[in-house]
């Protein structure tokens, strides 16, 4: 679906790709059959990946029309998919139009990768339901085997502006994709636990993590004030990590650090603390929506899933730099 509207903030995103070729997009396969890239070259072509982000975005404008839930699965895969499919539940749910998508402007980072798995970082500014985006949209697009159609994974945009790399590029514009955390100030694999910890429990500038909105603002303050508005209602929230996603992309930085997509399940549980109180899901949001009670319901208790994406600059421990997440979505998936 990639629907999601840029948090509040207008304000462009910098971002720097040391060299990378700028390309317009160009043409509709999403499978790509050319002979393989030369040694240490990008894995596609800038022409390879401007098709694929064209036909994702025809695509998943003809599925997002008809409401095709099944449809996802050609052209997305988790956890990205899994936002799709619930965001178009509560559209559906709610008679909510959801609005099409254009990528302008696609840029890409492409890693040098020999065989499969592969994928690439597209960067591209946003028309949605033809009202520009103020910043970029980060997608990260994979394919699983020559047989497979890149399908997409992320998408992310940061709410304020921010610096995104440089890039580490090798002598022929390609990227490194890093797979493993050794060096690094927190390994891609931790940073769920970590950025939950943070503004769950109240560490801001005591842990790894720098200041930023998406983090501290949203996340944390939106946590806080949630906690303390159900807590006057005689409603306790509590939220803990569920489950991790298995795979996390990175590409290195030219400082020798990463740009991470990762991604985590939490699960929200609402409790009445009296007899007497009850918790409520308010007419109209997307959480009753996705429980099938668009009106709004009220409980003794209610228990929500909730994925959330993040893009993370991850710095390497010896440069005494902190974390900082760039930017993050959160979709309710599940509620009982």
């Amino acid at each position: 679906m990639s629907r999601h509207r840029p948090p509040r903030v207008p304000v462009a995103v910098c971002w720097l790709l040391a060299g990378a070729a700028v390309v317009t997009g160009c043409g509709t396969a999403t499978r790509t059959a050319a002979a393989p890239p030369r040694p240490g070259a990008p894995a596609v072509t800038t022409a390879q990946a401007a098709a694929v982000v064209r036909a994702y975005d025809q695509q998943n404008n003809a599925v997002n029309a008809a409401f095709d839930a099944t449809g996802l699965a050609t052209i997305e895969r988790p956890p990205l998919r899994t936002s799709s499919v619930a965001l178009m539940t509560i559209s559906k749910t709610l008679r909510q139009k959801i609005p099409q998508i254009t990528s302008t402007d696609p840029h890409f980072v492409v890693p040098a990768q020999p065989g499969y798995p592969r994928w690439f970082l597209s960067i591209s500014q946003r028309v949605i339901g033809g009202v520009p985006a103020p910043q970029p949209t980060y997608d990260v697009y994979y394919q699983e085997t020559p047989a497979d159609h890149f399908l997409a994974a992320f998408a992310l945009t940061p709410s304020e502006q921010e610096t995104v790399g440089p890039f580490a590029l090798n002598s022929a514009g390609a990227a490194a994709s890093v797979s493993s955390g050794a060096g690094l100030l927190i390994a891609p694999t931790d940073l769920g636990q970590a950025i939950t910890s943070h503004y769950v429990r109240g560490l801001r500038d005591k842990d790894a993590f720098a200041y930023s909105p998406p983090l501290d603002d949203m996340l944390g303050n939106g946590f806080t004030l949630g906690r303390k508005v159900l807590g006057s209602r005689g409603v306790t929230l509590t939220r803990a990590l569920a489950s991790v996603a298995p795979q996390a992309f990175a590409l290195r930085t030219a400082d020798g650090g990463v740009v991470a997509f990762t991604a985590i399940t939490v699960t929200d549980r609402l409790v009445a603390k009296t007899a007497q109180a009850t918790a409520s899901l308010r007419a109209g949001s997307n959480d009753a929506a996705l429980l099938g009670r668009p009106a709004g319901a009220t409980a003794r208790s209610f228990t929500i899933d909730r994925l959330e994406m993040f893009m993370t600059y991850i710095p390497t421990k010896a440069s005494g730099m902190k974390a900082k997440v760039l930017a993050y979505s959160e979709t309710g998936v599940s509620v009982k």
